[in-house]
């Protein structure tokens, strides 16, 4: 197999550290203003582990059944896979919604807060690997104990 063998559990673990890799890299990234070794060496861990965790849980297979056409799935993985879809893509249009509240809204409240093509940059590269990633996560933690086959 072409992918990556994970527990239930150890992809639910994963899924969490790649997400939560992301999100803390992109939030940390906000208050990067000038000289910070520090707040840069945790910026640039976070990445680092947001988007390698990432990379891991999209060649998992978690991720196969996700992505493989009908003739390989069964009826329930069928059902479970587009479940996962129909919730990665509330995530996805809840992403978008929020970067336009952000970038629109945001902007014209608080007057110090400036929405520059680099925080859209970070914002597009948040959403693109939480979302490349969201139906395998997904499928992931709604696997049930004995849903595995041997």
């Amino acid at each position: 197999s072409r992918y990556i063998l994970l527990s239930p559990g150890g992809a639910k673990i994963l899924s969490v550290v790649a997400i939560g890799g992301m999100y803390a890299w992109f939030l940390m990234k906000l208050f990067l203003v000038g000289n910070q070794p520090g707040l840069q060496l945790a910026v640039g861990v976070a990445a680092l582990v947001g988007m390698v965790g990432s990379i891991v849980m999209f060649l998992c297979t978690y991720s196969f059944v996700a992505n493989a056409p009908d003739r390989y799935l069964d009826e329930r993985e069928i059902q479970d896979r587009n479940a996962a879809y129909m919730k990665a893509y509330t995530y996805a249009v809840s992403m978008l919604l929020v970067g336009y509240i952000a970038s629109d809204v945001v902007g014209k409240v608080y007057s110090g807060f400036e929405v520059t093509p680099h925080v859209v940059t970070n914002y597009l590269n948040l959403a693109f690997f939480t979302c490349l990633i969201m139906p395998a996560s997904i499928l992931a933690w709604r696997d049930r104990p004995g849903d595995a086959e041997a």
